[in-house]
Parts: C-alpha cells; structure tokens; sequence
C-alpha cells in the first residue's frame, strides 16, 4: 500500500528496500496526518499505475543504489524466505549471493530499472520528487518540505536503521561489474554511475553507436557469462582470473562488433589494441588482429606473425589453425602448408563444419574431387548435416558427373532451409 499524506494531499509510493519501514515509522513519530491506500496484497508496495497522479498534490518514491538494491534483497530473502511470484525470485533464487547475481544479471537484465520506472514512471513522465535511500532523512526531509507537510526536523535525525537485514555477503568487484551492466541505464538515469568505473569503455562504445547502445550492453553481460564456466574451474585450480583478461575478452567482441556490424574497421583495431595491451596473449584476440591487419591494412606478413604468436601460446588452438590455413592458402600462396593447418584444425576439433566446406572446396580447387567428397562424406549423412554442408557436397557431386546424387543432396538442403 502507498501513503497517503491528507494534510498536504500528497502520495508516498514505497518502492521496495528502500526504505519503507523507516519511513512508516517517522511518519507515526512526526504525528503527520495519513492514510493507507492501495491493495493488501501488495505489501505495502503498490505501483504508481495503481492512482491517478492527477488527484494528489504531489507523488514522490525512493530509489536505492542498484549494487546496494541486489545485496539488500538478496539478504533479506535469505532471512524471510523466497516468493516464486516475483520474477526475480522465480528466475534467480540461490542461496549464493554470486548465483544470484550472476542469474538475476543475464536472465533479467535491467530488472530493477523496470521496478523504479513502475513507482517513478519513465523518464519522460517522472512524479514529483524522487528521493535516494542514501540520504533517506534528508531527503524525506525535502518531500515533506515540497509537500507542503510542517514537522519537527530533528526527529528525521534521531534514529537507528529499521528492518536491517543481519546477513552481508561478500562483495567482489567483479560482481559489481555485472550489476553496474545489468543496470547501466538505470545508474544513469539516477546519478549512480557518477562513482562507478568504466574498464572496458561501454559509455564511449555506446556514444559512438548510440543506436546499438542496449545490444552492447547486453554484448558486455554475454561475454562474461560464456567465460564463468572455465574461469571458474581455473579458481578451483588456483589459478585466479585477472580482471584484465575479462576486460580484454569484450575488448576483443567491441572490436567484432565494430568492424563486421558498423564496418569501423578504424574504432575496431583501437579495440583489438587495446585488448592485447590488457592480454597480450590472448589466442582468439591475436587471430582476430590478424584478419584485421590482413583485411584492412594488407599486412599479410604481420598477420602471419600474430597468427604464429597465437600458436606459441596455443600450438592446437584449432580457430587460429584454421585461420591460418586460409590465409596461407590464399594470400600467402602456399597450398601444401595450408593444407597441413586444414588437417591440424580439423583435428584439433572436428565440428568446425564451415572450416570442413572450406578445406573441401580447398581441395576440390586443386582437382582433388574424390578427396573431398570423402571429406564430406561421413558429415553429410548425419541427419542434422548442415545446409552449407549439404550445398557444397551438392556441387562436389555435380563438378564430378554424378548429377543425380547432387540433386538428392540439393533436396535435403533444400529440406534443411524450410
């Protein structure tokens, strides 16, 4: 329910953990005039499209610093217990603090900004006045003030915490990074990114492509999580994870996103820079580089050399050793070696079905045919073969004669599409 000040005609939403125990209480304290409005059923906690603004004076609500929000709640529902009714809880309850926000960040990604907006509205149709949990007497203070309510100051000044959770989970940063993301806008729109670093540059990412600025956010959020399952394992080794090497992965994926989706190819190698100054030895990232400086700058010999940097670091890493396969074969003009990386790649790992097209058409190119239909042979009567797969087979058979086989392989593909 929200409060309903009659003496001034003013509305009090309370947003949840921020405050609202301690408010309820100053108000019996101060002697103001009130009424509870709203449905029971919301636990005090009605939204804002529950009234029409229009008949109070003035609405005001509270919001908390998101990175304090997530700590508080989770503490309090680890002592009161969890509600399935609320997405947060259903999605991401845990009785581990780093579960928890590692859940409620990528499954529910800006969900609090969502809470804030339904008792403050959007940011182009805000109530009245809008206070901060930090500075929760002062600017309750400022609310009665606007409001037009006469109390007693001193009283707001003269207390202790109220419904305080007893439980503090530990804090790492890397946690807050994962919130800071979660609630980017959120942060923003309330004067809470003020005192947040930014390592890996999302604010000048996202002035540049203003248009992309939620897609790269939520890029930041994918990146770290595709990475939570090895670097945890290397923690259980005891091998902790720099926090330099996780601002280099999306370093690397700003860098991706800028030269194949904005064609920047300029912007992008700044940001393969500056992801190899963080992690120099990066194998994905030096390869990348390397496609880079091959395709924009026509430095086939750096290229090469980055390439071979990768392998120093990794011998098998099967990405690079297919990259370089296609680099040597092309513009380096050395088929014998790139056919040697081909098979290395492909032994390295197996389901690389685009590299295995690439390697058949490779061979096919040196009049090969029979070499590489065998190639192909054993993926493309796999059920789930895929259309590229199935396409290139298709042309193999038809380049050798055999149109009738082709014409079957065209039909799966065909099949496969739809």
């Amino acid at each position: 329910m929200a409060i309903h000040l009659t003496g001034s005609n003013a509305l009090l939403l309370l947003t949840p953990k921020t405050g609202s125990t301690w408010i309820r209480r100053k108000i019996r304290e101060l002697g103001l005039a009130f009424e509870d409005l709203g449905d029971p059923a919301m636990r005090e906690h009605d939204l804002l499209a529950s009234f029409d603004r229009s008949r109070y004076g003035f609405v005001g609500a509270f919001v908390r610093d998101p990175l304090e929000w997530y700590r508080s709640y989770w503490s309090y529902r680890m002592e009161k217990g969890w509600r399935p009714q609320y997405p947060l809880d259903e999605h991401c309850q845990s009785d581990d603090f780093q579960t928890f926000v590692r859940r409620a960040a990528t499954l529910l990604p800006g969900a609090l900004g969502n809470i804030y907006t339904s008792y403050v509205g959007a940011p182009d149709d805000e109530i009245d006045f809008i206070g901060k949990q930090e500075n929760l007497a002062e600017d309750f203070a400022r609310f009665l003030e606007q409001a037009g309510e006469t109390f007693d100051r001193s009283v707001l000044f003269d207390s202790s915490r109220v419904n305080a959770t007893t439980i503090r989970p530990d804090y790492p940063e890397e946690l807050k990074e994962l919130i800071t993301l979660s609630e980017w806008e959120t942060m923003g729109r309330f004067g809470y990114l003020a005192d947040r670093p930014d390592p890996i540059g999302l604010a000048e990412i996202q002035a540049r492509f203003p248009e992309d600025a939620n897609d790269l956010r939520l890029l930041c959020l994918w990146t770290e999580k595709i990475h939570w399952a090895p670097d945890d394992k290397k923690r259980e080794a005891g091998r902790p994870v720099a926090a330099d090497t996780r601002y280099a992965r999306v370093n690397s994926n700003f860098a991706l996103f800028a030269e194949h989706k904005r064609q920047d190819a300029a912007y992008a190698g700044g940001r393969y820079r500056e992801a190899l100054r963080l992690d120099p030895l990066h194998p994905r990232t030096l390869c990348n580089y390397a496609l880079h400086v091959a395709a924009h700058e026509g430095d086939t010999d750096q290229a090469r050399s980055l390439m071979l940097r990768a392998l120093a670091v990794r011998p098998q890493h099967p990405y690079t050793l297919g990259k370089l396969a296609g680099l040597t074969a092309g513009e380096l003009a050395d088929p014998e070696l790139a056919e040697v990386f081909y098979r290395q790649s492909l032994a390295a790992n197996a389901n690389q079905s685009e590299l295995r097209v690439e390697f058949a058409n490779f061979l096919a190119g040196r009049d090969r045919l029979d070499e590489a239909l065998a190639l192909l042979g054993p993926e493309v009567e796999r059920p789930e073969a895929d259309r590229l797969t199935l396409l290139t087979h298709a042309s193999l058979l038809a380049r050798s004669g055999r149109v009738a086989q082709a014409r079957d392989f065209q039909r799966r593909a065909t099949a496969t599409a739809a």
